[in-house]
């Protein structure tokens, strides 16, 4: 694995300057792409292990796996625009309209370097209708979570399931049907308890970072948050009306430290964080069931670190 995120870049900053052929575009798209390398590109790097793990051989495994992160990198521009809490990134300051466009040009960009990868062409067909399902999937996601309707906890799954944690599935599905021609039922399974680990540890630091993020601050349905209103007393209905539009920001903004409060004493912070946890020893336990090398085997438990 080593050099593996240097090679990613390298498909992806090519990617770009083949395709993005209006100079604005490029510069723009350059420099969101730049942001993201900032990152560790782990769906990239799930992409290349999985390939490796499963017996797969060659270079072209790192443009596959800058598919999948242009994929991510794509999705991600997409979401920030439509909750517009993040406007600290490239995109964010971008037009909107800019942005769109480049989130639709490295989503178009990914399919193409998917097919055009050093693969048979059966398995890079099968690569990409997999990851169109994954795509399909987590618009439909994104949809309940921008509906924010939800009302229980099986409702949040199912949202986490289609969105956060199939697309963690798909990097490593990716890897493993372009070795074995298969996509393991056993790879999603553990690749799908990682990604709702990762996304409850996520909803944990979104309920008490109190910034312009801040999920009890947008009313977003969370784990943390669908517990917390199921928890709480006649005298804290204060919440639930906020939650229901009945009370404005301003009502509870200096609030803060009550919240806090109400949440520890409810059990919310340590329900979430037992959750989180058992979703996390479950893809420790699952990862340990498969028929893997030991040091391939602790190279993967090593990319939840």
């Amino acid at each position: 694995m080593d050099g593996c995120t240097g090679k990613i870049e390298q498909e992806m900053r090519a990617g770009l300057r083949a395709f993005f052929t209006v100079p604005y575009l490029l510069d723009q798209g350059m420099a969101c792409l730049e942001e993201k390398l900032r990152e560790a590109l782990l769906f990239g790097r799930l992409t290349v292990l999985h390939y490796r793990a499963f017996g797969g051989t060659g270079a072209g495994i790192y443009r596959a796996a800058a598919a999948v992160e242009f994929m991510i990198l794509s999705l991600d521009i997409i979401d920030d625009l439509q909750d517009k809490d993040n406007q600290e990134t490239v995109w964010g300051r971008l037009s909107p309209d800019i942005a769109l466009n480049i989130a639709l040009g490295m989503l178009t960009l990914s399919q193409h370097l998917l097919l055009t990868a050093d693969f048979p062409h059966e398995r890079s067909g099968s690569a990409a209708r997999l990851m169109n399902e994954q795509v399909l999937a987590a618009i439909n996601g994104q949809t309940v979570d921008l509906l924010n309707n939800i009302e229980s906890e099986e409702e949040y799954m199912e949202m986490i399931r289609l969105k956060s944690a199939g697309l963690l599935a798909a990097a490593c599905l990716t890897g493993t049907l372009l070795a074995t021609g298969e996509p393991l039922s056993e790879v999603r399974t553990y690749a799908e308890e990682l990604g709702i680990a990762a996304q409850m540890k996520n909803d944990i630091r979104d309920v008490l970072n109190w910034d312009n993020k801040n999920d009890f601050w947008n009313r977003k349905k969370t784990l943390p948050t669908l517990y917390l209103l199921q928890s709480i007393s006649d005298e804290q209905r204060w919440i639930a009306d906020y939650f229901a539009e009945r009370l404005q920001l301003a009502d509870v903004v200096n609030r803060k430290e009550e919240i806090e409060r109400i949440m520890e004493e409810s059990g919310t912070l340590l329900y979430s964080s037992v959750r989180m946890r058992t979703h996390y020893y479950n893809y420790l336990d699952l990862v340990g069931k498969i028929s893997l090398a030991p040091e391939w085997k602790e190279q993967i438990l090593a990319m939840a670190d």
